[in-house]
């Protein structure tokens, strides 16, 4: 798991050429772009939308992964370095273009509208993939919005029991 979460991070890296924009829009509630894990609360940074093409069954693979701060982006030398939170979804939709709207719920198979893997961690080190790991093992991912004002909502529970909440609004950085 913990190399599946630093192939994860390299290949965001690797194919990262300009790191996102944050949503300007003022009227945003302070909750947007949290995410919450074993009950603290930290700020995303970074928003990330990765395309895997289409999967055996006829749904489409994409990944979001979050980033809180704390993380250094190199992109000319393509490295992450640093210490902080993330949060990484397996989606599976129907659309080769994108996420669409909809309730994304865990399944052990890949199918349209399933997530098959979720895990976040905090305190992650870069250098050594070290951290607390949380992995998903129930919940829903419930997506609503357009691709430049996506609204993803996050409520998942660890295999432990620890909930795992986000609350994101904005665009996905694509690659």
């Amino acid at each position: 798991m913990k190399n599946l979460k630093l192939v994860a991070l390299v290949a965001l890296v690797c194919t990262l050429f300009t790191v996102s924009c944050k949503d300007d829009d003022d009227n945003a509630s302070s909750a947007n772009n949290v995410m919450t894990i074993d009950g603290t609360q930290y700020t995303i940074e970074l928003g990330v939308l990765e395309e895997f093409g289409e999967n055996s069954d006829g749904s489409y693979d994409w990944d979001v992964s979050f980033l809180s701060d704390g993380f250094n982006i190199n992109v000319g030398n393509e490295t992450v370095t640093g210490i902080g939170s993330t949060l990484y979804l397996d989606l599976n939709t129907n659309s080769a273009t994108g996420l669409v709207p909809g309730t994304y719920t865990y399944s052990n198979e890949r199918a349209e509208f399933t997530w098959v893997f979720a895990d976040a961690a905090t305190n992650f080190n870069v250098d050594t993939e070290e951290g607390n790991y949380f992995d998903a093992v129930s919940g829903t991912v419930t997506i609503s919005g357009t691709r430049n004002n996506q609204i993803i909502i996050i409520d998942m529970l660890d295999n432990n029991g620890n909930q795992i909440t986000t609350n994101y609004r904005g665009a996905l950085q694509s690659f």
